[in-house]
């Protein structure tokens, strides 16, 4: 199996891989990095307007914390209030005078939304007017400032820089406390709505800018991007960077700035896609030209499947079923003229091996029949020979009467294997010759042979080769049989295995084979050695080797108790299937 790193087509892939994922990559990397360098460019331009907006913040803010210090210092009107506690008119009128100079001080001035005296000993407070729409809101704002002014310690952090607090469900304010240093406390509140930059005059378009806490949650326009929470490391102003946060499938780059002297940070939200909508025709341009780069190397390389790679391809199919023995394997005509030549090429020098490997096929399958017919004539001289040096044995010991009864036997026998001398017989007449065979013997030996021959029911039809199983018999008198006490039996057994095969079992009382005999035997050496023996065997294992092949088996041992066994395996075939072989 050819490794398909080695392949054509494998390394033309690869070839194509290597050229249009770069390019494709490099369009890519080239989009990414203009849309990149606009997000920087609208990041930087809106940070440089929260630092402009922060600073004008700060100012105010440090505006308002100026005032109520030197408000605190140099008006008599507080200094005098700590004085007027046990006088209530006067205490109010002080009052009174010091709400109207707070509210003259901040006429023309809208940065901040009220301002406040607290008394710690009376704890009474009073503030300049509360501008509100609704008087839940205006309860709401008076409830949070007493309820800080009654909690808050000297020591607090709102002594010391405006502090983000909530007075109502997602409203916040910024609140600043002054010490005046007679139990009396000066602060200002400012909401943060109020803060919030207007979007025309920094240009976001369809974005916002919200207030951000310490922990990074907005604290104005609340729900704009849900739970989610800033990072405010990003906020002070020699941090150009910028973050990305999504909200409902859309996209914001975020720009943030410390507002100096509170724990708010100011925030610029842009969405992307308003910011790139310039690189719209730029960005479509390029994943145009990448996906028709793509479709273009696609449909060469379809070009090039279709011209080189398919051809190429069969090719090598063919030539491997041809190498599997599918002689009738033809190639058709490539639309290339060089693949379209190596095609006819290939289906010529087919056709002509498939002519040539027939011919040589038919050569075999005639010489094979002739060495089978050669094989089995050297059967019958061979038992002629072994059946006149019988008849010379009964003529020396002059036993006339004997020789007659052996040369009827010997007519007979010869008779039969002249008119069986074809290519396969049944069990019955081949079990039929043998008995005139063995009969020869007992003629030879009175009462010193015996045999029998056991056939299962079906058996006798079955077709094997003439005078397969008389060379055995032959070898077993040769070699078996010594003048032992009891009679030299001979036993043959056919029956018929449950797989369609046929088993042949022989077998003698005689001595058996001798160990160096049996090794070689079981060990496949059936060749005639140099004095002729054994040729019967070697002529049995060459005519089953060439009909049957690897279906048959030929065994050789010494049964327990008894002399040599031979067991034949082989197929059960009719004389009529044989012959059609």
């Amino acid at each position: 199996m050819l490794n398909i790193k080695h392949s054509l087509r494998f390394k033309l892939i690869i070839g194509f891989f290597t050229i249009a994922v770069p390019l494709v990559g490099l369009l890519l990397y080239n989009n990414y990095y203009a849309s990149n360098t606009i997000r920087e460019q609208v990041a930087d331009s809106n940070k440089n307007s929260m630092i402009l907006y922060s600073h004008q913040i700060e100012a105010a803010l440090n505006k308002e914390t100026n005032f109520l210090y030197n408000i605190a210092v140099e008006d008599p009107n507080i200094a005098a209030l700590s004085q007027l506690l046990n006088d209530p008119d006067e205490y109010y009128l002080a009052k009174s005078r010091i709400l109207n100079t707070l509210t003259r001080y901040h006429r023309f001035d809208n940065s901040v939304d009220l301002q406040f005296i607290y008394s710690v000993q009376k704890q009474d407070l009073f503030n300049t007017p509360i501008k509100t729409q609704s008087y839940e809101e205006l309860q709401s704002i008076k409830t949070t400032i007493e309820k800080l002014v009654k909690e808050v310690r000297p020591d607090s952090v709102y002594f010391r820089e405006w502090k983000a607090i909530e007075y109502s469900p997602h409203k916040y304010a910024l609140i600043r406390l002054v010490d005046t240093g007679d139990d009396f406390y000066l602060g200002a509140f400012v909401e943060l709505e109020n803060l919030m930059i207007p979007l025309d005059l920094i240009h976001l378009e369809d974005g916002f800018a919200s207030f951000v806490g310490k922990q990074g949650e907005l604290i104005t326009n609340t729900a704009a991007i849900g739970p989610q929470r800033l990072n405010t490391s990003l906020a002070s102003e020699s941090n150009e960077v910028y973050q990305v946060v999504k909200k409902n499938e859309r996209k914001y780059i975020v720009v943030m700035n410390q507002i100096q002297g509170t724990d708010v940070i100011l925030s610029a939200f842009v969405p992307e896609s308003q910011m790139l909508k310039n690189l719209y025709h730029f960005r479509r341009g390029i994943i145009l030209i990448s996906i028709a780069a793509l479709i273009i190397l696609m449909i060469y390389l379809v070009y090039l499947n279709d011209i080189f790679l398919k051809p190429m391809n069969n090719l090598v199919r063919g030539m491997r079923r041809i190498k599997h023995g599918d002689w009738n394997t033809r190639l058709q005509p490539s639309k290339s003229k060089e693949f379209a030549i190596i095609d006819e090429t290939f289906n010529s020098m087919a056709s002509e091996i498939h002519e040539l490997k027939i011919s040589v096929y038919e050569e075999q399958i005639k010489a094979h029949k002739a060495e089978l017919k050669h094989l089995q004539l050297q059967i019958n001289p061979h038992f002629l020979l072994n059946s006149i040096n019988i008849v010379y044995n009964l003529a020396e010991i002059k036993n006339y009467s004997v020789i007659q009864l052996m040369c009827m036997n010997l007519v007979k026998y010869f008779r039969f294997t002249t008119k069986t001398n074809q290519i396969a017989v049944t069990i019955a007449e081949e079990m039929e010759h043998m008995e005139s065979y063995i009969k020869i013997q007992q003629v030879r030996f009175p009462e010193r042979v015996t045999y029998d021959i056991h056939i299962t029911d079906g058996a006798e039809k079955a077709a094997i080769p003439p005078l397969l199983i008389q060379p055995f018999i032959e070898n077993a008198i040769k070699y078996g049989f010594d003048f032992m006490d009891h009679p030299f039996h001979i036993s043959i057994h056919i029956e018929l295995l449950v797989d369609g095969q046929m088993e042949i079992v022989i077998w003698d009382n005689g001595n058996g084979f001798p160990s160096n005999v049996l090794e070689q035997l079981q060990a496949g050496c059936f060749m005639e050695n140099q004095k002729g023996e054994h040729l019967g065997i070697a002529n049995v294992q060459y005519r089953l080797k060439h009909i049957f092949g690897q279906k048959t088996s030929l065994a050789f041992d010494n049964a327990p108790d008894a002399g040599a066994r031979i067991r034949i395996v082989l197929p059960f075939r009719t004389v009529e299937q044989f012959t059609s072989f």
